[in-house]
């Protein structure tokens, strides 16, 4: 009775040591891969290759919400026949880094599970991604070992007990995955709200918003801030008035700049061969009606186009460093750098628009922002008027 009660006990006392900071980085880097669509790859040896593919496994399944873009999470330790033939043919420490060099990308994230920190595989994996501009996480224990200091956010667990670190290191994975779930849930709990109180019969039809009576048994805490709910309820009622395509998305425009305080943004309309077929531009306070035609550079070689081709969202922290942003007439006049953020508006699987919104650099946009325009994307998506 005394192991137990002590093996218990050691597990209370780490997990109170637990860093939480870096979990919450974790958390916020997979849900900006997630909203931009970028790959997520997990390894691990032994007791953490279980865990790895644990993790593979909720973050594609457990996570998955209709208008939202799944996780693209593969997990390297779970093909046998690659893994063996690698081991076999080029070493065991080449059985991860070989995977992830056919498949990797700048911007992917890539996590390694390590108890020691020192597994050749993992490590070995984690220098690749990093050459190849990944974003590299590390689940360590005892010192940290080698792969602490390489990657970008490492989450320790204070212990050295091989067993008890591996115990945390699932427990970290289901939180992580439960925290993902919980916070889209909170936005699509929002713009179904939204919907609800302003045109019911559309909020039945999207993924179940509550009837009256489940409405007022909900705890407030189960409720979305005032804010998220007086912009949803705002859009909802303008996708509810009988207006046309161009009045509607103006309307839209100039409530989202407002509640986001962005200062100037776009929505472009497309058909079926991406052509522009509508288009409003807000700048200086005043939302604008322009001819498409004046669109097609920026999908044709701009953000827009990428965010098209992609079928992702975009985050820029500063558009004079990233390629993708045409700056405006009145951005070349003023050679102030912006943070953008563009995601795409879909209509069942197919891309059908692109919402753009600029900041200052120094009042940048955040993943909560991203996450707010992707909700209100997915309001707009749900009333069919981009079809």
């Amino acid at each position: 009775m005394d192991h137990i009660t002590r093996y218990v006990n050691n597990l209370k006392y780490t997990l109170d040591k637990l860093p939480m900071t870096e979990i919450d980085k974790v958390i916020a880097l997979l849900h900006e891969a997630r909203l931009s669509r970028r790959q997520i790859f997990i390894m691990g040896n032994g007791g953490s290759a279980s865990t790895a593919s644990h993790f593979v496994c909720d973050l594609a399944k457990n996570t998955r919400k209709p208008g939202w873009p799944n996780f693209k999470v593969i997990g390297l330790a779970d093909n046998m026949s690659i893994f063996s033939a690698y081991a076999n043919d080029e070493g065991y420490a080449s059985v991860f880094a070989n995977q992830l060099d056919n498949l990797v990308q700048a911007g992917d994230v890539v996590i390694g599970l390590s108890t020691s920190g020192n597994s050749p595989n993992v490590v070995g994996a984690i220098e690749l991604a990093k050459q190849r501009g990944a974003t590299t996480i590390g689940f360590t224990g005892f010192n940290g070992g080698r792969l602490g200091p390489m990657v970008d956010v490492e989450i320790r667990v204070a212990s050295e007990s091989i067993e008890q670190i591996e115990d945390i290191h699932l427990i970290l994975e289901h939180l992580i995955t439960k925290v993902l779930r919980e916070e889209i849930q909170d936005a699509i709990t929002a713009s179904e709200l939204g919907l609800f109180f302003t045109k019911p019969e559309l909020a039945v039809q999207s993924s179940g918003a509550p009837d009256p009576e489940k409405s007022r048994q909900l705890p407030k805490e189960a409720f979305p801030s005032p804010e998220k709910m007086e912009l949803f309820s705002m859009i909802s009622r303008e996708l509810s008035l009988e207006l046309n395509l161009r009045d509607m998305l103006r309307q839209v425009l100039q409530i989202t700049l407002s509640n986001l305080k962005a200062i100037s943004g776009s929505i472009v309309v497309l058909d079926e061969n991406y052509q522009v077929v509508e288009g409003v531009l807000a700048y200086n306070g005043s939302v604008q009606v322009i001819p498409p035609q004046q669109f097609a550079d920026i999908v044709e070689r701009g953000l827009a186009g990428w965010v098209v081709a992609n079928r992702e969202s975009a985050l820029i922290a500063d558009t004079r460093n990233d390629p993708r942003w045409l700056p405006r007439t009145w951005e070349q006049q003023d050679g102030k750098s912006r943070s953008v953020m563009s995601v795409p508006l879909f209509s069942g699987d197919r891309v059908v628009g692109v919402f753009t919104l600029v900041n200052p650099a120094d009042s940048k946009f955040t993943n909560n922002d991203l996450s707010l325009l992707t909700a209100v994307t997915v309001v707009m998506s749900m009333v069919d008027f981009l079809v």
